[in-house]
């Protein structure tokens, strides 16, 4: 256990430093003022709509940066190497949903702060964003591995974020009920909602518990594929 939080933590630095390098923290952080200014400025009271502005900012942040970091690491051939030391699969996305979940928060924050409307519960919007950053970074893991390139990858990819607006239709009229328990992002949705006092705070453990259970399923096939896609690369290599 101590030697694969070590490999863990080792790998969460590398993380770290690759994004910072490769500019994901600055447009992040970029993006997210320029998002709460455009709000700020519209007039309109963002605290219904939190959970489709984060959805919207944070698909960009977690789904695509996942998912072009983890392509960019297969044509260096860092998966391969990977593949031949003891850091596992798990280890390797436990790392990579900690670095841009991380990246969530902080951009979240800078997103409510600047425009002016923080939200009553803070732990609840951490856990929320959190929750939905651990899926979307194992969704985009799961989706790139069955592309080569970038610019394969991102021709279709509005197709593949078309599901995360399930959650958010009751909050255009669109219908709700109990089955939307049945997405993945319906937990960090209500997050967001009990964040803002837009949800009971009694669904708050509830909706980290499912959220957890949802986030353990998308490891066990964000696993399988990255297992594939290493042995993939080693044998193209």
């Amino acid at each position: 256990m101590r030697h694969a939080v070590r490999r863990t933590a080792a790998t969460l630095l590398l993380d770290l430093r690759r994004q910072a390098v490769g500019g994901y923290w600055l447009v992040a952080v970029l993006v997210g003022a320029v998002a709460a200014g455009m709000v700020r400025g519209s007039g309109v009271e963002p605290t219904r709509w939190w959970p489709i502005l984060l959805l919207g900012e944070l698909t960009v942040t977690c789904f695509y940066f996942a998912a072009v970091q983890v392509l960019a690491e297969r044509g260096e051939g860092v998966l391969t190497a990977r593949a031949l030391t003891p850091t596992r699969e798990e280890e390797y996305l436990a790392a990579l949903m900690l670095s841009l979940g991380v990246l969530a928060v902080v951009e979240s924050a800078v997103l409510v702060l600047v425009t002016g409307d923080a939200p009553r519960h803070w732990p609840a919007l951490i856990a929320g964003v959190l929750v939905l950053a651990a899926f979307e970074v194992l969704y985009g893991v799961i989706v790139v591995a069955g592309y080569d390139t970038v610019a394969a990858f991102l021709l279709p990819s509005g197709l593949w974020t078309a599901v995360f607006i399930v959650p958010v239709l009751p909050l255009v009229g669109l219908g709700g009920g109990w089955w939307l328990w049945l997405h993945p992002l319906q937990p960090a949705v209500i997050l967001v909602e009990v964040a803002f006092d837009r949800a009971t705070g009694a669904l708050a453990a509830p909706a980290v518990v499912v959220g957890a259970l949802w986030a353990a399923v998308g490891m066990v096939a964000a696993r399988r594929r990255l297992h594939a896609m290493s042995i993939e690369a080693g044998e193209k290599s």
